[in-house]
């Protein structure tokens, strides 16, 4: 195959209309104008300056919380006991 049989046959292989090829811009364009409208709602959290009234609440909370339901189990019998006494009184 000769330099000129390769370019005979990109030549047929390519339409000579350029519409095409406007089309394909126009499609991207279009394409490229979606996405950037859907990256443009999105916008990184802001990041706030730490007080010490957050720093001690993120600290303390999380142990606060696991400290109530640890206790949670001995309050309930003592809630059961009292009730329990508080019924033999009654009779």
């Amino acid at each position: 195959m000769a330099l000129s049989d390769s370019f005979v046959l990109e030549k047929t292989a390519m339409p000579s209309d350029p519409d095409h090829v406007l089309d394909a811009i126009d499609g991207v364009v279009d394409e490229w104008e979606a996405l950037s409208a859907d990256a443009m709602r999105w916008a990184p959290p802001e990041r706030k300056e730490a007080d010490l009234l957050s720093e001690v609440t993120e600290i303390f909370s999380p142990l606060a919380n696991a400290l109530t339901e640890a206790f949670r189990p001995l309050g309930d019998a003592l809630t059961r006991a009292l009730d329990h006494l508080a019924a033999d009184d009654d009779q």
